[in-house]
């Protein structure tokens, strides 16, 4: 099973605090069926600047520390990056990178407003070869407020990934009920555990594929695969259809 979204490496960000906990974060992983995980450090500009080719070097560390230690989990590179106006000046001089140095580059934005700019910066990713991923839309409070909200990145092509602790319900009422409602609908194209400690975000994937498979079998086909191909940098054919307000409510009717 592929996560392809967790903040393992150690002390580089708001992740894993250092070796031992890294450690114990594969650990975790490998009990709960994980074995091939996309390490996605923050790149945040003036907080976390981690560029791609030292993420290279840490992940060629940990994981020789995992092989020392006789844990089963694979590591590859890979970056979260929070978009700003600077965004597409770092992907065309390498500082950033897509996953596994893929065309797939896993984005975030700031929770509580979507920035003006941000729609004209996906486009002109896309225009250079990027495929956008979304990183936990249900956590974005101008989606969970209002779902029409999302309609805006699915008309620019984005793929989105939904964060196991919000399934789960960790991370309060409305963005689990934001997340049950995408994955009703199919705007999920990735489930990843975005894990940062040993705690409640812990890399828990397969515990929360298991629920996945039993209430959205077709959404546990698709994830599963999306991932693969991601790692492979292999082309990802999807169609998702947008949401549809109808008398202040949320219809379960679309449009395409």
């Amino acid at each position: 099973m592929i996560d392809m979204h967790c903040h393992v490496l150690p002390g580089i960000d708001d992740g894993s605090k250092d070796l031992t906990m890294s450690l114990e974060m594969l650990e975790i992983a490998e009990k709960d069926k994980t074995d091939i995980i996309i390490v996605t450090p923050h790149f945040y500009r003036g907080r976390y600047e981690n560029v791609f080719k030292d993420v290279l070097i840490h992940v060629k560390n940990l994981n020789s520390q995992a092989t020392s230690n006789g844990i089963n989990v694979k590591l590859y590179p890979g970056q979260e990056i929070f978009v700003d106006k600077y965004t597409l000046d770092l992907y065309k001089d390498g500082t950033i990178h897509g996953l596994n140095d893929s065309k797939y580059l896993l984005i975030e934005f700031p929770m509580d407003v979507l920035p003006s700019d941000a729609l004209d910066i996906i486009y002109e990713l896309k225009l250079l070869g990027v495929k956008p991923i979304i990183a936990h839309p249900e956590r974005y409070l101008y989606i969970s407020s209002d779902l029409t909200g999302i309609n805006r990145f699915i008309e620019e092509g984005c793929l989105f990934q939904l964060n196991t602790s919000s399934i789960l319900g960790l991370m309060g009422r409305q963005v689990k009920e934001t997340a049950d409602k995408l994955l009703e609908n199919g705007i999920c194209n990735f489930i990843a555990s975005d894990a940062h400690s040993t705690g409640k975000r812990c890399p828990n994937l397969g515990t929360t594929m298991k629920e996945i498979k039993k209430q959205y079998p077709d959404v546990y086909k698709s994830v599963e695969e999306n991932a693969e191909n991601v790692l492979n940098n292999n082309e990802i054919h999807v169609t998702m259809k947008k949401f549809v307000a109808k008398k202040g409510m949320f219809s379960f009717l679309f449009k395409k």
